[in-house]
């Protein structure tokens, strides 16, 4: 009888559930568009999409489309990722950005070298469709 070793299962890849307040972001990314929360109230962007309007307490907001432009705000490189699936792509770096649109987002960012960092330079939002449902933002060098 053979006691040949099995092969450990594949991780997966953690997704994102979405809610009531964020679906519209998700589905604007899978249209590959950035979608961002305004409050019909005081008209202020929100990122990341929330039932309550943290300036002026408002439950009523609408999504509009935004400029997928930003700047690096900070930045890490990843040599030890939170979850196995990841680990094949390490060392990879997620960035901190200051869009355009007045929020900051964070994501990969990808075709970018540790060398050519820095705080300021621009970037711009990609779209990584995963299945179906799901489609996740990362960012590219300008």
């Amino acid at each position: 009888m053979s006691t040949a070793p099995v092969a450990a299962p594949a991780p997966e890849r953690p997704l994102p559930t979405p809610t009531r307040e964020s679906q519209p972001f998700w589905d604007g990314l899978r249209e590959g568009k950035f979608m961002l929360q305004h409050c019909s109230a005081c008209g202020k962007v929100r990122h990341y999409p929330r039932p309550v309007c943290p300036h002026c307490f408002s439950m009523e907001s609408e999504f509009r489309e935004a400029a997928q432009g930003g700047a690096i705000h900070a930045w890490t490189v990843c040599h030890h990722p939170f979850n196995f699936f990841f680990k094949a792509a390490a060392p990879y770096i997620v960035a901190l950005v200051d869009m355009d649109a007045g929020v900051r987002v964070n994501a990969p960012l990808r075709g970018v070298t540790e060398a050519d960092l820095k705080i300021g330079k621009r970037v711009r939002l990609g779209f990584e469709p995963v299945n179906k449902e799901v489609t996740l933002p990362f960012f590219v060098g300008d």
